[in-house]
């Protein structure tokens, strides 16, 4: 009896996973017919995003050691507690960020903000960037200059308190 009952209750899980599988598919069948790669992230359930990551959120605090570093050179964009939610911040923009960064300041702080600026190598200011990061808020704001434009992404609900040195560098592209 035990065994028959174990036996169906394996069955109706291989069932139920089964139907999980077939409905993902049926998503993404869908979502590539609409154009999309993947499944939205809706239908793959509890999906941690990098602000969930507990630990990693907690390691924010460690972005101190990154100041007085170039920010290249030291990992900051690709190695540290800031370099999901950059990567989820900007998409496929992150690589401008890197490129605008080629000559770039150390990360410096000022009261509760860290921040660096640069540009592309060999480039003046017509491909620059600045980075701002609140590691008590856990929010990030970049600026990319393009071509002499700017654009602007910023952790959504956040509202970095500018240094100094990033509103001159923003005023002084707006004179160009």
């Amino acid at each position: 009896m035990r065994i028959s009952i174990m036996m169906a209750a394996l069955g109706a899980s291989t069932l139920a996973l089964s139907a999980c599988n077939q409905t993902r598919r049926a998503n993404e069948t869908a979502d590539t017919e609409n154009g999309f790669a993947s499944a939205e992230p809706s239908a793959i359930p509890n999906v941690a995003t990098p602000s969930d990551d507990v630990a990693g959120a907690a390691d924010w605090s460690s972005l101190d050691t990154f100041v007085s570093k170039n920010p290249i050179e030291s990992g900051l964009l690709d190695r540290s507690p800031i370099s999901s939610d950059l990567e989820a911040l900007l998409g496929d923009k992150t690589a401008v960020l890197k490129t605008n960064l080629e000559t770039s300041s150390p990360l410096e702080r000022e009261g509760s903000t860290l921040f660096t600026s640069g540009n592309k190598a060999h480039e003046g200011g017509s491909d620059a960037a600045y980075l701002l990061i609140d590691p008590a808020a856990k929010a990030l704001e970049v600026g990319l200059w393009q071509k002499g434009k700017l654009s602007v992404y910023k952790t959504p609900g956040s509202d970095i308190a500018k240094p100094k040195d990033i509103r001159t560098l923003i005023s002084n592209s707006a004179g160009e």
